[in-house]
């Protein structure tokens, strides 16, 4: 297994480091940082700019678009001038379908993700290989935050698949030597393997662990409630909400700082904690407009974002789905980026599976990635050894598509857990009309 994992690692390395702009783009990243707000401005909209006459040239949905409404990029004065494009959904993206990817990329050039699990409607997004480079920079940049050197060791609890659902014995993790990760399975993440986890963060020298909140803060709880030492520089996490308990326990237990991230597949929008724990728009990445969600209070906001560097099929003025909570007061680390008090939209319960296992919304809604045609879709946990996944069908759902969600099902989750699909018209919203991925039924 390590083998295979090493030989992933090289094509990882090589993709991040070595194909695209990593060196360049990282050494533009730590100068621009220190940019005033003025000369951040200026940048977004040189950037906006070459961005919408690529779209125009090459992308033929925004061609129509442009020629239809009579936008042409010499209209783009201001950065305020996005406004003249409208708001572009996940259902518009679903609509547009190929129309929305540039023709200037052959198809080997393309890598294709998906999008949408924690927030209900996945998504089917391209990128070009290249800009692997440019993303690794950006996420490495908030490492440097961190504190964290290309070499340091790093253990992850993300949604990567090691060993099989059902598996309870042998090692139900892996090093990889290349890019120095210790990958750890999350979906064996239990009271059973806990120990055995925070045992490889000290043998292998981990200094930092990379994960989802719910995975990271179940491991925190167990070391704490079980006495068990580990020492990190820092604490790195995303996908999911962090709650301030999640961060404090977190960063006792482990000794450290604890950074969060906030993005998406769609790569239109970064929001980076600092040293300070502030959270910042990522004003190099992209466009962020903050749209206050009523006129009376201007705090909590829609996050629509446009981002730069995903030309193989840039998004331009992309409803995140998200909320989050803008604040006024300046951050004492020196950037003149924008900063957030908070952000809301990925709260979810937690799922616990029989022999003590916890899983959080981006683990359990990674499934999602690989399926087409599903609109929206939650995960109720009903009994303890019972989820029923509603799921809205859209227009080219095929009996593959369902075989396909069946096989993912099986092949991340144990076999005493029973599932049930069931297709619905529509699922269950919060009072404020969004999606909650994660429904629990139960008492833990």
């Amino acid at each position: 297994m390590s083998y295979k994992f090493m030989l992933k690692g090289l094509g990882t390395l090589l993709a991040k480091r070595c194909l695209g702009p990593f060196w360049l783009r990282r050494r533009w990243l730590s100068r621009t940082q220190w940019l005033s707000r003025q000369q951040l401005d200026r940048l977004q909209l040189r950037l906006l700019r070459r961005l919408l006459r690529h779209c125009y040239d090459t992308v033929p949905y925004y061609r129509r678009l442009m020629d239809e409404r009579g936008i042409t990029v010499d209209a783009v004065q201001t950065l305020d001038d996005i406004k003249l494009f409208p708001i572009l959904t996940k259902q518009d993206i679903l609509q547009a379908g190929e129309t929305l990817i540039s023709t200037r990329y052959p198809r080997w050039l393309l890598r294709r993700a998906y999008t949408g699990g924690t927030t209900g409607t996945p998504v089917k997004i391209y990128r070009d290989i290249f800009s692997i480079g440019s993303e690794h920079a950006f996420v490495r940049r908030q490492w440097d935050w961190a504190g964290l050197g290309l070499g340091d060791r790093c253990g992850y609890l993300t949604g990567r698949l090691i060993a099989p659902p059902d598996k309870t014995n042998g090692r139900l993790y892996v090093y990889d030597p290349v890019m120095k990760e210790l990958i750890l399975s999350t979906y064996h993440l239990s009271p059973a393997t806990a120990a055995e986890y925070a045992a490889a963060l000290s043998r292998y020298q981990v200094k930092a662990v990379v994960g989802y909140p719910s995975a990271v803060h179940f491991l925190a709880r167990f070391c704490r409630n079980a006495g068990i030492k580990v020492n990190l520089q820092s604490a790195l996490t995303s996908s999911e909400t962090l709650t301030q308990n999640m961060r404090s326990t977190i960063a006792s237990v482990f000794g450290c700082r604890v950074f969060d991230f906030y993005g998406s597949a769609e790569r239109v929008c970064y929001i980076h904690t600092c040293e300070q724990g502030i959270y910042h728009i990522i004003p190099e990445y992209g466009l962020t407009e903050l749209v206050p969600l009523t006129p009376a209070d201007s705090s909590a906001c829609r996050v629509i974002a446009t981002g730069f560097w995903n030309w193989a099929m840039p998004l331009v003025r992309f409803d995140m789905g998200d909320i989050v909570y803008r604040s006024n007061k300046p951050c004492s680390c020196g950037r003149a980026f924008d900063v957030i008090d908070s952000i809301s939209g990925r709260l979810a319960d937690t799922i616990h599976l029989p022999g003590g296992r916890e899983l959080g919304a981006a683990v359990l809604t990674h499934l999602l990635y690989g399926t087409d045609h599903i609109l929206e879709s939650q995960i109720i946990q009903d009994a303890p050894d019972h989820i029923r996944i509603e799921y809205v069908p859209a227009a080219g759902f095929s009996p593959a598509d369902l075989s396909s969600f069946q096989n993912l099902l099986q092949a991340h989750l144990p076999g005493d857990l029973q599932i049930t699909l069931r297709q619905v018209k529509a699922v269950a919203r919060t009072s404020s009309g969004k999606i909650k991925p994660l429904i629990s039924l139960i008492e833990a």
